[in-house]
């Protein structure tokens, strides 16, 4: 008969591998009542669901209560990386581009930008472990962690020509440009 210590121990070891930072430790009792099954045979069954079903078991948990509260600890250390743009580098968050397992890689998404990027590091989870959808549960569920836009840089741009030399000697007034809002 398994003990919990065992499965335990277990669980750190696969979380432990490289790649797999972007897991969240689940309750071992989260795993069982999704099985509906006692500890006899539950360390058997783990090692035969090894990546897909622990996968589809942790898109499950981090939609839960207790599992948003587990990716929020790690959103707030920065555990999935941040966003690769140098003027955002904003926390970012594990998705799938697909809820189906086997069609893609976990991408990472910056709630700054909302933009998709390859993450950094070695990581060749599916993306099917966290969903489509976690990026966007986790922000309406958190919105004190929702960032603000990006502000948009000021640009000088001549009225008549359109040109972004500041240096012209035309007579006419400059427009400062931000966004697609002009202000004169």
């Amino acid at each position: 008969m398994s003990s919990p210590q065992n499965n335990s121990s277990w669980i750190s070891w696969f979380l432990g591998i490289k790649g797999n930072e972007y897991l969240c430790r689940m309750p071992i009792d989260f795993i069982q009542e999704t099985f509906k099954m006692g500890l006899e045979y539950f360390t058997e069954t783990l090692q035969v669901i090894l990546n897909p079903g622990y996968g589809m078991i942790h898109a499950r948990y981090i939609m839960s209560e207790r599992g948003v509260d587990n990716m929020r600890q790690k959103y707030e250390r920065r555990d999935f990386e941040v966003c690769p743009k140098l003027s955002c580098r904003q926390k970012a968050l594990p998705v799938g581009p697909s809820d189906v397992c086997g069609k893609s890689k976990v991408k990472i998404f910056c709630p700054r930008c909302k933009d998709f990027y390859e993450p950094r590091s070695d990581t060749q989870l599916d993306g099917a472990m966290f969903g489509t959808s976690f990026s966007h549960n986790f922000l309406a569920q958190w919105q004190n962690l929702r960032p603000q836009p990006p502000l948009d840089v000021p640009r000088l741009a001549n009225a008549n020509t359109g040109s972004n030399d500041v240096t012209s000697t035309t007579e006419s007034r400059n427009i400062i440009t931000i966004g697609n809002a002009q202000e004169q």
